[in-house]
């Protein structure tokens, strides 16, 4: 076989001296053009994979514009040039370039299917999270696209090996690594290009203002590489630091009086929903009345939220900091639990599950949290149960606010008891769901209420226990996101529940959850009122705002500003939508632009200038 292929030149493992120039030149190209064309095959393959369960039809929809197909091939063909580089053979490179390209493909696929959640670049610094919150609750599967991608891999891999013969030497692997530079460098504007990704109309069987089905829209690779551009923040056109700073400079940073220093219990509920407001027929949603009690003698409201169904971190830490949008945390950040240790508070936290999720057990230190307790060496020392329950969490809440009778106490803790997916067959719980409904979706349904009316019970016997305590106190309790409920949102679907992002009531639905603000006896005493009624609908980064006006607090210069921003714009979601001056819409009114921009140069500012020294 080696004699025969050493008979044709192309297929030679290297040239020889005698050849002439254009020989050469051949040879170099036809395995060029091997494994480019490789490469941008595999690219086209994979991309099968983006349209998830939608219609081949979005499929075509890449093909439509020349850039929308170039930015979703060429990551796979550098992907196949770098590995290239790296082992110097040709196979080698197609292989597992295109394993990588394959495995991302896969990855963002079940990712879809499972969480409607579509795979971001910064999920690939929590790959050992993915691969904790997988493990045993997902059922993965193979597919004839799977197969049909995976034959090609390892086929193309033979004919390479067969056609492209040889080692290149460590001088010659300079021309893919150039040829990497260069496509990186070419084709980086393309990708950071807002009009190009925003102009892309594939939207015929996709709803534009699903972030996920956005996602799909634009394919695979060319939305994972244009996610780099939420990793790597840039600062917003026209900003300035001097500029923010003058604009902070207007307030003036407020203590919290010595007679006024209420203690904070803010509880996160994992996917907390209120099935009783959708009107679904054949529901027992008498469950809810316990918690609609809690509700009637507090102050509620929604929380719209910028997550469906997961990403429990966004709401969590835009509470926390006041942020409407991320970043990543590897320094300390301003928070509501740094202001509060300023003002002589001890800040702390519960989250029964693993310290490494999220990599809370160093980002709370970073936004202030001065001790956490997670799973290890302590609430897996309670119970066996994957997602521990509220029953022992709720206790240990009140047990470390009791601990901590001397200074005042701000506590910030995330429950998991209700963690999706929620189970679709039998748990020994009577079935709560009636009518023409998939058994799937009843047992989910069923087996997602007893596990949140659990937890309505703990919250209802820690306001027992603290109503009457001395110290005043006042609770806080929200969601961070609606639970997942099938894949593709099939449960509610069943349901009649509008989660249609085209309408103002699907986008509420689809993103709100509650907040629930509780003041005990004593507290009431201080603040002068009774701390109940309907408050406004807001987004996450003003949750503490209206803590703060509840109890008569002004805060810091920055918390301030946010309150004058949150009479303005009360929603701020980074899907594009917006409630101004009372009113949702897609995009800020010219009137109001200007202050908008206020708004977007204050939280650049607050995200990245710590302003709490070494408190």
């Amino acid at each position: 076989m080696r004699r025969f292929l050493d008979k044709i030149f192309l297929l030679r493992k290297e040239t020889d001296a005698s050849w002439p120039v254009w020989k050469k030149l051949i040879y170099y190209t036809w395995r060029a053009v091997l494994l480019l064309g490789g490469g941008a095959g595999l690219g086209m393959l994979v991309l099968i994979l983006a349209i998830g369960t939608f219609p081949v039809e979005v499929f075509y929809g890449y093909l439509e514009t020349w850039d929308t197909t170039v930015l979703n091939v060429a990551p796979v063909v550098v992907l196949v040039l770098a590995a290239y580089t790296i082992f110097g053979r040709a196979w080698a490179g197609f292989f597992l370039g295109g394993l990588a390209a394959f495995g991302l493909s896969l990855g963002n696929f079940f990712k879809i299917e499972f969480r409607d959640d579509p795979l971001l670049f910064e999920d690939l610094f929590n790959l050992r999270e993915a691969g904790a919150m997988a493990d045993g609750h997902y059922e993965l599967f193979v597919n004839t696209r799977m197969e049909v991608i995976a034959a090609c891999l390892l086929g193309g891999t033979l004919l390479l090996a067969l056609l492209a013969r040889g080692r290149l030497r460590w001088k010659q692997r300079l021309v893919p690594l150039a040829a990497v530079v260069l496509l990186c460098v070419w084709l980086w504007p393309y990708y950071n290009d807002v009009d190009r990704y925003d102009a892309v109309e594939n939207f015929e069987h996709l709803e534009r203002w699903s972030d996920t089905e956005n996602y799909i829209g634009h394919g695979f690779f060319y939305p994972f590489v244009y996610s780099v551009r939420d990793f790597v923040e840039m600062p917003p056109p026209g900003y300035s630091k001097a500029a923010a700073v003058a604009l902070l400079s207007a307030y003036a940073d407020e203590d919290i009086p010595e007679d006024q220093k209420i203690s904070v219990i803010a509880i996160m509920r994992e996917a907390y929903a209120d099935f009783s407001k959708y009107g679904i027929e054949g529901l027992d949603t008498s469950g809810y009345e316990l918690y609609h009690q809690m509700e009637a003698e507090s102050y509620t409201g929604e929380l719209v939220t910028n997550i469906f169904a997961g990403g429990t971190i966004d709401t969590e830490r835009c509470v926390l900091t006041g942020n409407y949008r991320l970043h990543n945390f590897r320094r300390n950040v301003n928070s509501y639990a740094w202001y509060l240790r300023s003002q002589g508070y001890t800040a702390e936290g519960s989250h029964p599950y693993h310290q490494w999720f999220y990599n809370r057990t160093h980002i709370n230190s970073y936004m202030g949290l001065e001790r956490y307790r997670f799973m290890e060496g302590d609430f897996e020392t309670m119970t066996d149960a994957v997602y521990p329950e509220d029953a022992y969490l709720l206790p240990e809440i009140y047990n470390d606010f009791q601990k901590n009778r001397g200074a005042p106490y701000f506590s910030f803790s995330v429950n998991v008891q209700s963690h999706g997916p929620y189970a679709t067959w039998d748990m020994g719980v009577e079935e709560l769901l009636e009518g023409d409904y998939s058994l799937e979706c009843r047992k989910a349904i069923t087996n997602y209420l007893d596990v949140i009316w659990k937890t309505d019970e703990e919250l209802a016997k820690l306001l027992d226990r603290l109503r009457d305590d001395e110290k005043p106190v006042v609770v806080l309790t929200f969601g961070d996101h609606l639970p997942w409920m099938g894949d593709n949102k099939s449960f509610y679907e069943e349901m009649g529940v509008n989660l249609d992002l085209s309408t103002e009531e699907g986008f509420f639905t689809h993103y709100s959850t509650r907040y629930l603000i509780w003041a005990n006896n004593a507290a009431k005493e201080i603040i002068g009122h009774d701390m109940t009624g309907e408050g406004p609908s807001i987004s996450p980064c003003y949750l503490m705002n209206v803590l703060f006006r509840q109890l008569g607090w002004k805060g810091s210069a920055f918390t301030q500003a946010m309150d004058e921003m949150m009479d303005i714009f009360p929603v701020v979601s980074i899907k594009g939508r917006y409630v101004v001056d009372g009113v949702l819409t897609e995009s800020v009114p010219p009137e109001r632009a200007e202050k908008y921009m206020e708004f977007v140069y204050l939280q650049q500012y607050w995200r990245n200038e710590f302003l709490y020294g070494d408190a």
